[in-house]
């Protein structure tokens, strides 16, 4: 069995050298496999070419120090790496370059308000910024030459904050690679009646810029000498002191909820407290023995069993992107805001890009409902449909993802339950007319217009496409409890998350296998079975673990 990667983050350049030994062996003894931490240009670099390595920036020692400790490292080299810092970690010197930087839909630079200090964003295309990133990683890799530790690379523009669809970047290098990527002169810069296609593409291209993006970096840091190896997803514990203090219960939840939906390694931000940030792992009571229960289970090669798999439109988003009638105002504003179901797309003139997300809402609500597990996907992810899929959901409206279209007609063929709707799209993600392509996958069926406000019909029309189910394993006498079981390779369940979702304190009437124990994962109670039922007390919005033992 491989080792699973549970990292904790540790800012290596926040601690005198002398302290590191301490922090790592805490690390280590909480149960972590490695530690995480990024490494910030800004912190290295104090004038043009001249970087520092020494003292408590030798980040060749930190490797090695971990690695006495048993920690694996992974270093996230950005270049924006957040981290709270000033400018996201890139030098100010570099953002003082006007040919480094982004452009706005306006013109201007693309200034990004976050605290402690608003900085304008580079351009990720620009040839400029492009050089400087080189150099910065040309001197780390030489210094990391011996180092045992694997990188990744990031440009982020959901954590940059700029999302908007005609935020930029429209940097004149950035339109070289738009005018590559196939696009028009002149590159759009807002919404107009007529031209949702163009804007379409513009959006599409946003994403074609990130691509490339990382595609420089990753070169740029393999040249380098620099092991390359993908980040782990990232939980939170605590957060920055401008925002609302989370408590530790509610922590846990969300740890173990994103664990119950399937997230099988992570890396937990921040483990070590530090400036500018509260919260840590290690002042956490239920982190180590959570960490020994996912280790003992092995739960990184457990799996849920997903008979359903729902298709979530990246068309319709894109389409609500580009027609809000705030176009400058970023989704995570918007949401922050509470404007209705669909959220962002509240906003959107667009009426399918409007309603999409209500309708993507009511089909996993109904699946919730009736507690069958279900697997989201978009198209970037179409190939994890498999023999163990027993149907496909893919909500429609106006558009739909060329991608997904195939790919649905390819499953029809094969006889595969599909279900669409409420409408049959007519247009693919750029706006352009599915013509001959537009027929109804073989087979497919279309959810009832109706169903959107009948969550018990949509629930029971879709239960009937996941096959036969076991009764096990779920808690159906108890409406606001959810079970997520991991099967091991035997077919055996080995762990068991139970969850709230309503805001009372209940008791879930768990079906559980006759003469068989759940011992919770964190507190190691014991819930007994008895006659095929264990009780679970939960409070309210909680989710507890639970090892699946037979009883002594």
């Amino acid at each position: 069995m491989s080792t699973a990667r549970y990292f904790g983050e540790l800012h290596y350049w926040r601690h005198e050298p002398e302290e590191w030994p301490a922090l790592l062996a805490e690390l280590a003894a909480l149960g972590f496999t490695g530690v995480e931490t990024c490494v910030p240009w800004s912190v290295h670099e104090r004038h043009k070419g001249v970087f520092s390595f020494a003292k408590h920036l030798d980040l060749t020692s930190f490797v090695s120090v971990a690695g006495e400790h048993g920690l694996a490292v992974h270093l996230r080299l950005g270049p924006a790496v957040g981290a709270e810092l000033t400018a996201f970690g890139i030098p100010e010197r570099v953002l003082g370059i006007k040919e480094c930087l982004a452009v706005s839909g306006r013109g201007t630079p693309l200034w990004l308000p976050w605290p402690t200090k608003m900085f304008p964003a580079p351009s990720f295309a620009s040839a400029a910024f492009q050089t400087e990133v080189v150099e910065w990683f040309a001197a780390l890799g030489e210094h990391l030459q011996e180092a045992n530790a694997t990188v990744s690379v990031q440009c982020d523009r959901k954590a940059l904050g700029r999302v908007a669809a005609f935020d930029g970047d429209y940097h004149h290098d950035a339109i070289a690679w738009w005018l590559d990527f196939g696009g028009e002169k002149p590159a759009p810069r807002s919404y107009k009646e007529g031209e949702m296609s163009r804007s379409l593409s513009w959006v599409r291209f946003a994403e074609e810029y990130e691509s490339r993006a990382i595609e420089w970096l990753e070169e740029a840091a393999g040249k380098a000498g620099m092991t390359l190896s993908g980040s782990c997803e990232r939980l939170h514990l605590g957060g920055a002191p401008w925002f609302p203090v989370v408590s530790d219960e509610d922590q846990k939840n969300s740890v173990l909820s994103a664990l119950a939906c399937g997230r099988d390694e992570f890396t937990l931000y921040m483990a070590v407290a530090r400036e500018r940030w509260s919260g840590e792992a290690r002042a956490c009571e239920w982190m180590a023995p959570l960490l020994a229960t996912l280790r003992d289970v092995g739960a990184h090669s457990l799996r849920r069993q997903t008979p359903i798999v729902v298709i979530a439109s990246r068309a319709e988003e894109r389409a609500a992107l580009v027609s809000c009638a705030l176009d400058s105002a970023t989704p995570a504003v918007t949401e922050w805001m509470g404007l209705g179901p669909s959220g962002h797309a509240e906003l959107a003139l667009d009426v399918s890009a409007r309603r999409y997300p209500r309708w993507l809402d009511a089909v996993r609500e109904a699946l919730d409902f009736v507690e069958v597990p279900y697997l989201l996907l978009d198209e970037s992810e179409l190939h994890r449909i498999d023999s163990s899929t027993k149907a496909v959901v893919a909500p429609t409206l106006r558009r739909v993802d060329g991608a997904v279209w195939g790919a649905l007609h390819a499953l029809g063929i094969t006889g595969m339950p599909v279900v669409l709707g409420p409408d049959v799209p007519v247009e693919d993600e750029l706006g352009a007319p599915l013509g001959a392509q537009g027929d109804m996958p073989q087979g497919a069926g279309l959810l009832a217009a109706e169903s959107l406000d009948d969550r018990e019909g949509l629930a029971a029309d879709l239960l009937g496409l996941a096959g036969e189910l076991s009764d096990l394993w779920i808690a159906p006498q108890t409406p606001d409890a959810t079970c997520s079981p991991f099967y091991d390779d035997n077919n055996k369940v080995r762990l068991l998350f139970v969850r709230n979702r309503g805001p009372e304190r209940i008791t879930a009437d768990v079906n559980v296998e006759v003469g068989c124990v759940l011992r919770d994962g964190i507190t190691g109670d014991d819930v007994v079975e008895e006659q095929g039922i264990a009780a679970v007390p939960l409070a309210a919005f909680a989710t507890r673990i639970f090892r699946v033992e037979a009883s002594a």
